[in-house]
């Protein structure tokens, strides 16, 4: 006899051969399987001529099974039953008791403004879980798309990178309004509006984390034919509240940064002398885990935690 494949085989047969030996009954096997007697009919005659065997025939008691049919009994059961379980089989992640590690690839601005509510949330709901933060770098994608690494929060230093990767999922995660930074003594801490020419004749600070020369007031400085000096650019978040605390330097970021800022230093908050685009940020991840119980809770403590960024208001002028 052919070796049989079940690529090759319409599996509904099964499922009428599993019918007929319950029930040995045509009638009672369509009722059981929502079909047509007529339907039940044809299928057994499709098992028959896959087996070669009458499997079931006529008798006093309805359709008796063939010593084959009987045969097959046990191990069609298990298959279809293990086949049923697959079919409803759901990956259970139970945050309160696992053990597993996270990880984020991220730039320091989201150490210093919400990682510490996600630390306390962990701390005091999921005290096995670890979580490993990464710095940005060079096959964030390929990482994703492994899961090697898990999420990346990262705003427009990332975007060239992974925007094309259509794999990748992302949400917004920060939206925040910018804000100028200067120390409490500066001559103009105690000036309520910023003025333009008195804006441009500041030295300013700029943070680079992707590594661009200029940044987005320069290109909103530029619609307006303006140019700001550049006295200073930093790779880091942290570094620019630290230095503007130490120096005459004007900065202009994010708000959170600057009430960080302000909280740490004792840093002045003043409003941009111009229109900005909002500050954003994105987490991103691969659709491959997207479904995933354990990935789908990681993403949701991240977003929550962060929830305030995405609310941020210009100052009241």
């Amino acid at each position: 006899m052919n070796k049989r494949h079940i690529s090759g085989t319409d599996i509904r047969l099964f499922l009428t051969l599993d019918a007929m030996l319950a029930e040995r009954s045509v009638s009672r096997a369509a009722t059981r399987l929502g079909l047509t007697q007529s339907a039940v009919s044809h299928a057994l005659q499709r098992l028959r001529d896959l087996y070669g065997d009458p499997l079931f025939v006529r008798s006093s008691d309805g359709m008796a099974p063939t010593p084959l049919a009987l045969d097959l009994a046990a191990p069609l059961r298990a298959g279809l039953s293990e086949l049923e379980r697959a079919l409803n089989r759901e990956i259970r992640f139970d945050p309160a008791s696992s053990q597993r590690q996270f990880s984020v690839a991220t730039v320091d601005h989201p150490l210093l403004t919400g990682m510490d509510r996600v630390m306390q949330r962990l701390q005091s709901e999921t005290p096995g879980i670890n979580v490993r933060i990464r710095p940005i770098g060079a096959g964030l994608a390929a990482e994703l798309g492994a899961g090697s690494l898990d999420t990346v929060i990262a705003g427009g230093e990332v975007e060239q990178q992974l925007a094309l990767d259509r794999g990748l999922m992302r949400s917004l995660i920060v939206s925040e309004d910018f804000v100028c930074i200067l120390r409490g003594g500066h001559p103009m801490a105690a000036t309520k509006r910023l003025a333009m020419d008195v804006f441009l004749a500041q030295s300013h600070l700029m943070i680079s984390t992707g590594g661009r020369d200029t940044g987005v007031v320069d290109d909103a400085l530029g619609k307006l034919g303006q140019r700001r000096r550049l006295a200073l650019t930093v790779p880091h978040f942290v570094g620019a509240p630290v230095i503007v605390a130490a120096s005459d330097l004007i900065a202009t970021v994010p708000r959170s940064i600057g009430e960080w800022g302000q909280q740490q230093f004792g840093l002045q908050l003043l409003q941009p002398p111009l229109r900005l685009p909002r500050a954003e940020a994105f987490l991103w991840w691969h659709q491959r885990f997207h479904n995933d119980p354990a990935h789908r809770w990681w993403r949701k403590m991240l977003l929550d935690a962060y929830a305030p960024l995405r609310r941020r208001n210009r100052i009241p002028a």
